[in-house]
C-alpha cells in the first residue's frame, strides 16, 4: 500500500524486474535459476473503491500492488 505517487513509483520500480526471466530471450526454455521471483496478482494499482472512500476519505489516495513469490533467491542472487 503505498499513499504518495513517490511510494508508489518506487514500489513499482522494485517489483517490476523481478517479475521477469533473467534468461535470454528467444530460448525455448527458461534455464533453472532465471525464471521470475514473483508473481504480480495486479494488474497495476489498485484503486479504493467510492464506498472505501466515502467510509474513509484518507484511502482517497492510496494505491495498492500485489505480488506473489514463486521462486526463492539464494545468496549468490541477492547481490
Amino acid at each position: 500500500m503505498s499513499y504518495q505517487s513517490l511510494e508508489d513509483r518506487i514500489t513499482k520500480a522494485a517489483i517490476a524486474p523481478r517479475t521477469r526471466s533473467t534468461a535470454p530471450v528467444g530460448l525455448p526454455i527458461v534455464p533453472p535459476g532465471t525464471e521470475p521471483e514473483f508473481r504480480l496478482l495486479t494488474r497495476g494499482a489498485e484503486l479504493p473503491d467510492d464506498a472505501e472512500v466515502a467510509a474513509n476519505p484518507r484511502a482517497a489516495s492510496v494505491r495498492v500492488r500485489a505480488a506473489e513469490r514463486v521462486r526463492l533467491m539464494n545468496v549468490k542472487e541477492r547481490r
